[in-house]
């Protein structure tokens, strides 16, 4: 008689299964504001809400937090984590450091007709957008930059800009410089692109980055100085209640 590993039990699998898709409900109400940031989550009401016990809903939680997309607060609960302009920053220059590899691999991998899809779409936008608009944009933007990093097939660089990409959309609104600016610049970059020159493409996609990592850091050092709100183009999501470059 054949012995069961107790380890691959179908109640483990199972009981693993749930924990997996607590941790993706979770993290997709992260994504889509559901669960803001700053926001308190009450493990009882959350875990009613999903239909299940604590137990799963921990663990999910647990895995979050390793993910710096919520963080325990000692002796007041666990919260969605809020990132300040100057992590924004930060994260954008792992942006600066990611993805211009991701465009010049993606050089000699994008089709043409895809590079005119692309520039088809970015020139459809105006330079002075409606806020309607600039949500547009934004989705159009982060499709733009994550198709390069698929299109290098390299595992490794998707799971790192996959992580940066999370916290990004998920903690922050608006744009950090205006479509007059960044429009060109996506323009240049699909411009090397279609050239399938991954000098030129990494070079433009390594400004494009650079230039938005400059005017976060402007806006963290003013919040920093405490320059009132309003002089600060750009905000965090607020408290309680996705970016592009």
């Amino acid at each position: 008689m054949v012995r069961q590993d107790r380890n691959t039990s179908p109640l483990l699998i199972e009981h693993e299964n749930l924990d997996d898709k607590i941790y993706a409900r979770l993290k997709r109400m992260i994504a889509d504001g559901q669960l803001a940031p700053g926001q308190r989550i009450l493990q009882e009401k959350l875990a009613r809400g999903m239909g299940v016990s604590r137990t799963p809903l921990v663990n999910a939680l647990k895995r979050l937090a390793q993910e710096r997309l919520v963080e325990w607060v000692s002796r007041r609960g666990i919260y969605v984590k809020q990132f300040s302009l100057k992590e924004m920053a930060q994260l954008f220059e792992v942006r600066e450091g990611l993805e211009p590899i991701a465009a010049r691999l993606a050089a000699t991998r994008i089709s043409p007709a895809e590079v005119r899809a692309f520039k088809k779409v970015f020139d459809g936008f105006s330079r002075k957008p409606s806020v309607a608009e600039v949500q547009r944009y934004l989705k159009c933007d982060r499709h733009f930059h994550w198709r390069l990093v698929e299109l290098t097939e390299n595992p490794h660089l998707a799971a790192a800009m996959e992580s940066v990409n999370m916290m990004i959309s998920a903690y922050q609104v608006g744009v950090p410089r205006s479509l007059a600016e960044s429009l060109p610049e996506h323009q240049a970059i699909l411009e090397a692109l279609g050239h399938r020159d991954p000098d030129a493409s990494e070079a433009a996609m390594r400004v494009h980055i650079r230039r938005s990592v400059e005017r976060l850091w402007q806006r963290a050092h003013a919040e920093e100085a405490g320059t009132p709100p309003l002089a600060i183009a750009l905000k965090t999501r607020p408290a309680v209640s996705p970016l592009s470059s």
